[in-house]
């Protein structure tokens, strides 16, 4: 009996955060990455929880596709994730990630977090410029939601559930359209479109499977320092979170090794990166498995191609709601009050505006250092 009293909410919560994932799949396409390739990222993931019992799932997440996607070309783009991918198992295996963040400082993680938190809000505001309607009633339903939900344990699967839910309904339904992924994408930015085979005997299938060679330039070098302090906070704030709801612990360094060795065959053919989420499978009955499932069907979803034939009926603009409550409410603030209530909480003001305004967590992350030891100097501190 207790098993079927669990198995209802079970499903609910996989249906639920898979929901979360589909939406910043096509976002990922919309900013040039190949979607496909990301499904090779999703079973690794499931594995990596399964040998470690890691309860935090990783997924396509929008502040990761936004900082691996500020410049617009694509090898360049891959080069970074692969480079920040192999950074950052080099430094899971050695416990590095814990240890970086104990020398940055609570602050200086905390005002870096806020920083990616208000880069989110900016990508909000940027599909507004692209497609209004459907922005305002993303946005309009995401705080009601969150808003209604603000005391329940999955408030953030609801408030993605229903925002989504709601915006795509008035796009299809309301505005009767569909969805042209090709005039979502930015000027200058070439996309990789996928194909629909799903029979992966078939040579069509391997057709959307084309090998990247990767680059090293100052660029490369850059946006992957970038994308390992964002993966280090990410890491640390989402799976902190997400472990918490289970009322368990994370291993930081478990989860960025798994993380990163997922993000090498996405990246390798063009995918976009994964990270660790705040994830409503944590609040269900056995979330370790959970959160595998997870992982597995939305693995399988997007190498059948399926969640490419969703894209014509979801809005990519459905999910700025929830990026606008991800972003200020559930990132930038409670990170913020981080700052504010530390004993460095200057160097935490300077990563945030840094890395608001550079758009690159890693240059935030040494601009806070710098001030937090050598800021009372020059009168910072």
């Amino acid at each position: 009996m207790e098993f079927l009293a669990n198995i209802g909410p079970f499903i609910l919560a996989v249906i639920a955060v898979i929901i979360n994932g589909v939406p910043q799949l096509l976002y990922a396409q919309t900013r040039g990455f190949a979607m496909k390739p990301a499904g090779f990222a999703y079973l690794i993931g499931a594995l990596g929880n399964l040998l470690t019992g890691s309860v935090t799932p990783i997924s396509s997440q929008a502040e990761t596709i936004t900082v691996a996607s500020v410049k617009k070309d694509l090898r360049n783009n891959v080069s970074s994730i692969l480079l920040a991918a192999l950074l950052m198992v080099v430094m899971g295996l050695c416990g590095g990630v814990t240890a970086i963040s104990e020398f940055a400082g609570a602050a200086v993680v905390a005002g870096m977090m806020s920083g990616v938190g208000l880069m989110l809000a900016g990508v909000s505001l940027d599909m507004f410029q692209q497609e209004k309607r459907t922005t305002i009633v993303s946005v309009a339903s995401a705080i009601i939601a969150y808003a209604l939900f603000l005391n329940n344990g999955n408030k953030v699967v609801w408030t993605i559930f229903i925002s989504v839910v709601i915006s795509t309904a008035d796009f299809l339904f309301l505005q009767k359209r569909r969805v042209d992924l090709t005039t979502m994408v930015e000027d200058g930015r070439d996309m990789i479109a996928n194909t629909t085979e799903w029979r992966f005997w078939k040579k069509e299938y391997w057709s959307d499977f084309n090998l990247i060679k990767p680059t090293l330039n100052m660029s490369v070098v850059m946006g992957a320092l970038s994308l390992l302090m964002l993966n280090i906070g990410a890491n640390i704030s989402f799976g902190g979170i997400t472990a918490s709801i289970a009322g368990t612990t994370q291993n930081f360094d478990h989860l960025s090794i798994i993380n990163s060795l997922a993000d090498v065959p996405s990246a390798l053919f063009g995918g976009p990166p994964i990270e660790a989420i705040i994830s409503g499978t944590a609040g269900a009955p056995w979330p370790v498995a959970c959160g595998i499932v997870f992982m597995l069907v939305t693995g399988v979803l997007v190498l059948t191609g399926l969640v490419t034939r969703l894209g014509k009926y979801l809005p990519a603009q459905s999910i700025s709601g929830f990026l606008l409550v991800i972003g200020f409410a559930l990132t930038f603030a409670p990170n913020l009050q981080t700052v504010a209530a530390s004993e460095n909480s200057m160097s935490g003001y300077i990563a945030l505006g840094v890395t608001a305004w550079s758009k690159n967590p890693f240059l935030g992350m040494v601009c806070g250092v710098l001030v937090r030891f050598f800021g009372s100097y020059v009168g910072l501190v």
